[in-house]
C-alpha cells in the first residue's frame, strides 16, 4: 500500500487529494445512486463501502480508510453502527490473528528465523542452488497447507521470509520480498484446498453431493489438486523470478556467518514457545479431522480456534522462559512495539474487508440474485468442456470479489443443472469448482490470508502486490484449467 507522499513545504500531491475523494466519494456516495438490476439499495451502499476500501487500500494507505469503514458501515442500514462495530473488531477471526500473532511474531523476535536461515542455507543440497532453495520452502509449506490453518502458518513463515530477506541484505523494496511473500500466499491456499475434508469445504462438496449425486472422490480431487499445485509453484518460482527480475545472487553469495554465534543455536524460549505453538496447531488439526468425539465438540464448537490460540498465547506469558531472567517464555514489552508481532494495519484490513465480503452475498443486498440472473443464460446450451472451464473462471472470480464460502454455495445451485444435463462426470466440476473457490488472493476482502498480505508493512507498494497476485491468479487460472479438462477427458 502507497502512503501519503509529503514534503517540507508542499504536503499532499495533488493526487493525494485526488484518490481521498474518490475513497470518500465511493464509502459514502454510491449508496445514493440508484439501485440496478435486483440490487437493494441496502446492497449500494455495501457495495460503495467495498469499493471505497479497496480503493483506499491501493492507492492510500490502511488505517484511516479502515476508519471510515466502520462509519460507513454502520450507516449503511444493513447493521447498525454498535453492531457494525463488534462484527468487524469483535469477530473471532481477527481476535484468532491478534492472538496468532502474539506467539508467531514472539518466535522470531527470539531468534528462530535467523536459526532457520542458518540452518537451511547451510544444507548441501541448498549451496549455490537459491532458486531450488526456494522452491523447495514453498513446495513443501503448500503440502502442510492440507492440515494446518494458513493463518498461523502465514504469520510465521512471512516473518520467516522477512528474516531471510533481512539476513542475506536484500533492501526494503527489492522485488525478493514481494516475490516471496506472494509464493508463500499461493502456497498456503492451494494446499488448503487439495481436500474439502473439513470446514466450509466439507460444506461446500456434501452441498454438491445433495444437489448433483455426485460425491466428491476425495482421492480423486487430491491427484488432480496436487498436480496443479506442483505444476503451479514450479512455474511460479522460474517464471516469477523472470518476471519480476528477483536477484538471487545476493542468496547464493550470502555467508551465514555474518548471522552471528547466536543463530547456531535455538534459545530456550525459543524453543519452549514452538513447543506449545507446534502442540497447539496440532489440536487444531485434529479438531478439524476427528469430529465426532467430545475433545472435538469442545475445540471446535466451545472453545473455538480463536480461543484455543488465545490460551496458547496466555501460557506463553506466564510459562518460564527458562533462561533464567525471571521473565515468561514471551514478554509483552518484547512484541508489543514490533510489526512482526503485531501489526495493526493486518489487523484493521482484516476486520473490515471479511464482515464487508460476508454482507456484501447477504439476501438482504441483492447481489447474488444479480450474478445468477448474469451465468444462468450463458450455461445454457453448452458442453461438458466449455462448462468446466467457465466454472473455473466464474468462480475464480468471484471468490476474488467477496466471500468465498457464499459465491461456492451460490454457484453450485446454478452450475450443477447444466452439468448434470450435459452428462459430465460430476466429480470433477464439483472438485474444479471446490478448488477455485478457495482461492481468493487478489483483493484484500477475498481471504483472511489475502488481508493478512495485503496489509503487511514490509510490502509497501500496491502495484507490486498486485502484479504478484495477479500472476498468481493467471498461473491458476491456466493450470487448473488444463489439468482439470485433461482428467475429465480421460474420464469422460
Amino acid at each position: 500500500m502507497s502512503h501519503p507522499v509529503t514534503t517540507a513545504k508542499n504536503g499532499y500531491k495533488p493526487i493525494q487529494y485526488v484518490h481521498i475523494a474518490i475513497t470518500l466519494l465511493l464509502m459514502f456516495g454510491f449508496g445514493f445512486l440508484p439501485p440496478f438490476s435486483t440490487l437493494t439499495p441496502v446492497g449500494m451502499r455495501l457495495l460503495g463501502v467495498f469499493l471505497g476500501v479497496i480503493y483506499g487500500y491501493s492507492t492510500c494507505e490502511v488505517i484511516w480508510p479502515s476508519l471510515f469503514a466502520f462509519i460507513a458501515f454502520g450507516l449503511s442500514g444493513y447493521v447498525d453502527m454498535n453492531t457494525g462495530i463488534a462484527s468487524m473488531l469483535g469477530g473471532s477471526t481477527v481476535f484468532q490473528i491478534i492472538t496468532q500473532y502474539f506467539t508467531a511474531g514472539a518466535i522470531v523476535i527470539y531468534g528462530f528465523g535467523k536459526w532457520f536461515v542458518r540452518w537451511s542455507l547451510s544444507q548441501k543440497v541448498f549451496k549455490g542452488k537459491p532458486l531450488f532453495y526456494t522452491w523447495c520452502f514453498m513446495f513443501i509449506f503448500m503440502w502442510t497447507g492440507i492440515v494446518i490453518s494458513q493463518i498461523p502458518m502465514a504469520l510465521l513463515l512471512y516473518a520467516v521470509w522477512g528474516d531471510i530477506a533481512d539476513s542475506c541484505g536484500y533492501e526494503k523494496h527489492s522485488t525478493f520480498r514481494y516475490y516471496g511473500f506472494g509464493g508463500i500466499l499461493l502456497s498456503l491456499m492451494m494446499g488448503g484446498a487439495m481436500i474439502p475434508y473439513k470446514s466450509w469445504q466439507l460444506g461446500l462438496a456434501n452441498t454438491w453431493l445433495q444437489v448433483t449425486g455426485g460425491a466428491i472422490n476425495l482421492g480423486f480431487m487430491f491427484l488432480i489438486t496436487g498436480i496443479c499445485g506442483t505444476i503451479i509453484i514450479t512455474a511460479y518460482v522460474l517464471l516469477g523470478a523472470k518476471l519480476f527480475k528477483v536477484d538471487f545472487s545476493i542468496m547464493e553469495g550470502f555467508n551465514v556467518e555474518k548471522l552471528g554465534e547466536e543463530s547456531k543455536h535455538l534459545r530456550p524460549r525459543t524453543k519452549r514457545i514452538l513447543v506449545v505453538y507446534l502442540i497447539t496447531m496440532l489440536l487444531a488439526i485434529f479438531a478439524g479431522t476427528f469430529l465426532n468425539n467430545p475433545l472435538s465438540d469442545f475445540l471446535n464448537n466451545t472453545l473455538t480456534t480463536g480461543g484455543l490460540y488465545c490460551v496458547c498465547s496466555a501460557i506463553l506469558m506466564v510459562l518460564p522462559s527458562g533462561e533464567g531472567d525471571g521473565q515468561a517464555a514471551i514478554h509483552f514489552n518484547d512484541i508489543k512495539h514490533s510489526d512482526s508481532a503485531v501489526s495493526w494495519p493486518v489487523i484493521l484490513m482484516c476486520a473490515v474487508t471479511i464482515p464487508l465480503a460476508t454482507a456484501l452475498t447477504n439476501e438482504a443486498t441483492g447481489v447474488l440474485p444479480w450474478l445468477t440472473g448474469i451465468f444462468t443464460p450463458i450455461f445454457e446450451g453448452r458442453g461438458p468442456v466449455f462448462i468446466l472451464i467457465f466454472t473455473i473462471v466464474v468462480m475464480l472470480i468471484l471468490t476474488n470479489v467477496g466471500s468465498n464460502i457464499a459465491f461456492g454455495g451460490a454457484m453450485i445451485p446454478v452450475v450443477s443443472p447444466f452439468v448434470i444435463a450435459s452428462g459430465m462426470n460430476p466429480v470433477v466440476a464439483g472438485a474444479a469448482l471446490i478448488w477455485s473457490a478457495n482461492m481468493g488472493l487478489i483483493l484484500p476482502g477475498a481471504s483472511a490470508p489475502a488481508s493478512i498480505f495485503h496489509g503487511r508493512s514490509e510490502l509497501p507498494s500496491a502495484k507490486l502486490r498486485t502484479q504478484v497476485v495477479l500472476f498468481s491468479a493467471a498461473l491458476l487460472l491456466v493450470v487448473s484449467i488444463v489439468v482439470f479438462t485433461v482428467f475429465y477427458l480421460l474420464t469422460a
